[in-house]
């Protein structure tokens, strides 16, 4: 039974209402998603190369580029690699 149809049924006026005795516990959460396929769809990982000499020799704090991603197709220094 969705919210809406559940506070239909319960007689409430607004949703807040019906959430206040509604509690989901992190199980069923985890179940949700599970049979959503939520994690099936979602799973992405992305190589992250660290330059350990631009950190070690402290160059990183500076402004050296230190981190590079793996989008599959060439490497990518760019902190929000989704634009690369």
């Amino acid at each position: 039974m969705t919210l809406f149809e559940l506070q239909a049924w319960l007689g409430h006026r607004s949703p807040e209402t019906t959430q206040h005795y509604v509690k989901i516990s992190p199980n069923k959460l985890v179940k949700a998603y599970g049979d959503a396929g939520y994690f099936e769809r979602n799973v992405r990982t992305i190589e992250v190369l660290v330059d350990r000499g631009a950190v070690t020799s402290g160059a990183a704090a500076t402004g050296e580029t230190w981190q590079y991603y793996d989008l599959g197709h060439g490497w990518c220094t760019y902190t929000f690699f989704e634009q690369c």
